[in-house]
């Protein structure tokens, strides 16, 4: 043995003294569980990473110190240093501990690698730790690499060469303010080279990926942000303010490492259905009345309606101000705005309608002018604002006071929680009874959100919906529903609107939406009817449709008649979308596969599918592409289309507006008129849809039917070979054999409809193995069963069924 460590104690020497480094292997069956290995160069301590004997990322070369450099460290008076050689090396239980002197002579590190059924956990900490303020990372990249991840910035999709701000703090996808941060931000990137990194920290930062170049697009730079180093092509760098850092390392597809990452902060609640229907609001309810007027008027003009939220202000104010001079954090009802609330609510529900309201997570010091009262006790709050108090949700004691506050208004029969702010005062500099503000402000907003749910749950079970525009990992186990909030009314803000949302999913919300027009008028007559019809357009194929605000959105009737219908059939596109959405939401609550996804993530190694970030895949059979270049304005004014430039990947696809194929791997130019839009059918695919028009079934839809046990429908793709799930509708499989299309359901409704686009004239066609004449749309409705071609929005052969024993055979001779 003794023989043996000075035949290695030499073999190190004699490395080092020809310039190389000698290294430490995890070598052992265990250490290659999932095909991941690594290795530890010992002077400089550096770690590198494989799966299946393929190098996958690794810590960054060199031995300078602070920003931009690997296992560095700040502390408190301005010093950077680093961790420089190997002390010594130990097992552990899945995985090896490294001793690690630093370049200071008092103080060690610790870095832990080990497996976990997701991946790889490198944790490293120091010893001791007082004294260190930020911690930085570097892992190694390249400028020919594409990023996903980082929250749901508004500003870019691929994070190629740019810099992500790991700070819950709001800005509207607004001309006010392009800043380079979010209210739901996250610390997650894959790249497309088959990995992906989690840092598992609720400590603000950075990062920055290889070659970032672009200027600190930041709003508010006081606390001091945590520094990066621009410029640098080799490397993806990590910035936080801790005196630690833990992060996972994962492997595969997008969606292989999607779910692994999902697997560690936790899976996306599925919502009730619900939460997928129409939702109407306005930015400020003067009185009840307004509340009534919405519903009627909504119904009225054939939109379907489910909830709607009254907006702030609508809590009690001081005695002698103005209606609507609201004490934020009263929780009860204005009686001036709302004389008899209770009375409204009901009102609504006789009317299969659902009342939401406005809340945040802190009380308005004044209002009016005059002082706003509060009854909480003595340490609720931390200072952040001087206008109001922000709850320390860190504290058990103000955190139950919040809950029954909200518990008490949600007793009337409020189930809707719209969940403003939480990322909008900074509170890094906040001491919370929980711990600093460094680590407390990215938890807060779930904290909040949690405080929220658990006062629905405890008042309506699992009957309830939300919408949150603020977020951090974890938070994806507890929110309902996600919005895109204070854009602009312009195709600017339709443009930032669409990247956050393709974005949200990272973030933790797969369940997302926006508000239909925007927020913030550009022009006392904002939205414009075109931009209120393409906005409309974007919320029809997004989990959530909602609707309201300042402008002439927060009441779409006043509209001419024709931007009205759009309107209409731009929501109940929404409706007929549900059952596919719904089970896209179902797969993503199974494995953080997101509903609305990149390209890039649907096929990462396609260079043009990286650059096209106003468009998205839906599930991994649609792909949409929403109406957002400025020339739009114009277009739809004069009664023109709108040309819009398309990539659609290899294969071939199915224009379901235009009722044609199309073939892929190119850009096409689509010329969309204020009536339809760039939306696709993968070929070969099969989704479940709710038609609605042309309506072949004597008893006709219900406004707001959503999910029917008694009536389903399918959109197939003539060529397609596929088995697909629908909530209501059972299974649908299909199979192609030369010219002939079949296609049975089981488990299916008692009424059923298929539509399959781009069917050729001259199709015959066999229902439950017997021949059945073409009818008109007139006929069919009195027929039991048969076929008809449509015309309509969506041209194709039109099957209608009556399974017996919830089974059909169908099959198509084209």
């Amino acid at each position: 043995m003794r023989l043996h460590r000075t035949l290695v104690a030499g073999l190190v020497a004699l490395l080092a003294a020809g310039g190389l480094t000698a290294t430490t292997s995890a070598a052992a069956p265990e250490a290659t569980h999932g095909g991941f290995a690594w290795s530890a160069a010992k002077a400089p301590f550096q770690l590198s990473f494989t799966q299946h004997h393929q190098p996958l990322i690794g810590q960054a070369a060199g031995t300078a110190t602070g920003p931009g450099n690997r296992l560095s460290y700040l502390l408190a008076d301005g010093s950077t240093h680093r961790v420089t050689d190997l002390l010594a090396e130990q097992r552990i239980p899945g995985g090896s501990r490294y001793q690690v002197a630093t370049d200071e002579a008092a103080r060690t590190a610790q870095v832990d690698v080990t497996r976990t059924p997701r991946g790889l956990r490198v944790a490293w900490t120091l010893t001791p730790d007082t004294g260190v303020t930020q911690v930085y990372e570097a892992l190694t990249g390249n400028t020919t690499e594409h990023f996903l991840g980082g929250g749901a910035s508004s500003l870019f999709v691929d994070l190629k060469g740019k810099v992500v701000f790991n700070k819950a703090m709001f800005t509207g996808a607004s001309t006010l303010g392009k800043c380079n941060q979010s209210g739901a931000a996250s610390p997650f990137f894959l790249s497309s080279q088959g990995y992906g990194v989690y840092p598992d920290t609720t400590a603000t930062g950075r990062i920055a990926f290889p070659g970032a170049a672009e200027p600190f697009l930041t709003c508010d730079t006081s606390p001091p942000l945590c520094p990066v180093t621009l410029g640098v092509p080799d490397r993806t760098q990590l910035c936080f303010k801790d005196n630690k850092l833990a992060y996972e390392i994962y492997a595969g597809s997008p969606e292989h490492v999607s779910a692994q990452y999902f697997a560690k902060v936790g899976l996306p609640v599925l919502p009730p259905v619900r939460q997928f229907a129409s939702i109407k609001w306005r930015d400020k309810i003067l009185s009840q009345n307004e509340v009534i007027e919405d519903m009627v008027e909504l119904q009225k003009a054939g939109v379907p309606l489910d909830t709607i939220w009254i907006d702030n202000p609508w809590e009690q104010g001081p005695e002698g101000t103005p209606v609507g001079t609201a004490c934020i954090g009263a929780l009860k009802f204005d009686s001036r705005q709302f004389p008899d609330p209770q009375g409204m609510i009901d009102t609504l529900h006789a009317h299969g309608v659902h009342l939401g309201v406005w809340v945040a997570p802190f009380l308005a010091k004044t209002a009016g002018g005059k002082p706003c009262p509060h009854d909480y006790p003595e340490g609720s709050f931390v200072v952040s604002d001087k206008n109001t108090w922000d709850i320390d949700l860190t504290n058990p004691v103000a955190r139950a006071h919040y809950q029954a506050k909200l518990e008490s208004v949600f007793r009337m029969g409020v189930d809707f929680v719209k969940g403003d702010r939480g990322d909008e005062n900074d509170l890094e500099l906040a001491t919370f009874q929980g711990g600093p503000g460094t680590l407390v402000h990215n938890r807060y907003p779930q904290l909040y959100a949690e405080t929220v749910a658990n006062a629905l749950h405890n008042v309506h079970g699992d009957d309830y919906t939300m919408l949150f525009r603020s977020g951090y990992p974890g938070m994806s186990t507890v929110l309902r529903g996600f919005w895109q909030a204070d854009a602009d009314m312009s195709f600017d803000g339709l443009r930032l609107t669409t990247r956050r949302a393709i974005n949200s999913w990272g973030a933790g919300h797969p369940v997302q939406g926006s508000d239909t027009g925007g927020y913030r008028k550009v022009a006392s007559d904002s939205p414009s009817p075109t931009l209120f019809t393409r906005w409309a357009q974007l919320s029809a194929v997004s989990p959530v449709f909602e609707v309201g605000g300042p402008g002439r959105n927060a009441t779409p009737w006043v509209y001419d008649p024709a931007t009205v219908d759009r309107f209409r059939k731009s929501t109940i596109l929404h409706y007929e979308l549900f059952p596919y959405l719904y089970e896209e939401a179902k797969r993503a609550s199974r494995t953080g596969t997101p509903i609305n996804r990149p390209m890039g993530f649907q096929y990462p190694g396609d260079e043009e599918a990286w650059k096209a970030d106003q468009q998205f895949m839906i599930g991994s059979d649609l792909l949409a592409a929403p109406v957002t270049a400025d020339r739009a304005e114009a277009d739809g004014a004069a009664g023109l289309p709108t040309p819009v430039d398309v990539y659609l990947p290899p294969g071939r696809w199915i224009d379901l507006y235009a009722g044609k194929v199309v073939e892929g791997g190119r850009h096409v130019v689509r010329d969309s008129t204020l009536d339809d839009f760039p939306l696709y059918l993968r070929a070969g695919s099969a989704v479940a849809f709710n038609f609605r028009s042309p309506e072949l079934f004597e008893q006709a839809w219900g406004l707001n039917d959503q999910d029917r046990k008694d009536r389903a429908g399918w959109l197939v793709s003539p060529d397609a070979s596929v088995c697909a799930d629908s909530p209501s509708g059972g299974k649908l499989t299909t199979w192609r054999f030369g010219r002939t299309l079949t296609m049975t359901v089981t488990g299916a409704p008692a009424e059923t409809e298929l539509l399959i686009p781009s069917v050729p004239a001259g199709a015959r066609v066999l229902i439950d193995g017997r021949p059945a004449e073409q009818s008109t749309i007139e006929q069919l409705r009195a027929k039991p069963t048969g076929w008809t071609m449509t015309t309509g929005e969506f041209p194709g052969l039109a099957v209608k069924l009556k399974p017996r024993h919830g089974f059909s055979t169908v099959t198509v001779y084209q």
